[in-house]
C-alpha cells in the first residue's frame, strides 16, 4: 500500500466537492439536517482558498483530501476526508502521523476539530495520539503536543 500526498490545483476543485458530499453528506445530514449543495458550497469554497489543500492517493488513485491551516502556534487540521470506499484502509492514520510530524519539524503542535457525531474519527484521532482539549457546541477540540 503506498499512500501519497500532492498540492491541489484548481483543476481538483470539482472532484474534491464530490469528495466532501461523499465523505460528509451523512454526518452533515444528521447534525443539521438535509444537505443543501448551494450551502455546502459556500462553506467549501473558504476552505479551498484559506488553506493548503492536499489531495491523497492510495496506490496512484485519488481517494482523499488534506486541508492545513496556521493558528497561533498549532498546524490546524481543518478538514481530512476519505472516500467511504477508501476508509478503513489506514489512509487517515498514515496521513494524521505525516501531519503530525511535519509539524513537529517546524516546532509546532497540531489542532483539530472533529464533529461531536462522527465518533469513529474521534477514535481514530485519539488512538494517533491526540487529545481532547475542549469543546464547542457541536466538535470536540483535539490536540497533538
Amino acid at each position: 500500500m503506498t499512500i501519497s500526498t500532492r498540492a491541489a490545483t484548481y483543476k481538483d476543485e470539482a472532484w474534491l466537492f464530490q469528495l466532501h458530499e461523499d465523505a460528509h453528506k451523512e454526518l452533515v445530514e444528521a447534525a443539521y439536517g438535509p444537505w443543501i449543495a448551494v450551502q455546502q458550497q459556500e462553506f467549501f469554497r473558504p476552505l479551498v482558498e484559506e488553506h493548503e489543500v492536499f489531495v491523497l492517493g492510495l496506490d496512484g488513485v485519488d481517494v482523499g483530501a488534506l486541508y492545513l491551516g496556521r493558528r497561533e502556534e498549532d498546524t490546524w487540521l481543518e478538514l481530512m476526508e476519505v472516500a467511504p470506499d477508501s476508509q478503513g484502509q489506514g489512509v487517515g492514520a498514515a496521513i494524521l502521523s505525516w501531519v503530525v510530524e511535519q509539524s513537529a519539524k517546524a516546532g509546532h503542535g497540531t489542532m483539530l476539530q472533529v464533529h461531536k457525531v462522527n465518533a469513529r474519527a474521534k477514535r481514530l484521532y485519539e488512538r494517533e495520539g491526540f487529545a481532547e482539549v475542549g469543546e464547542t457546541d457541536t466538535h470536540h477540540l483535539l490536540r497533538h503536543p
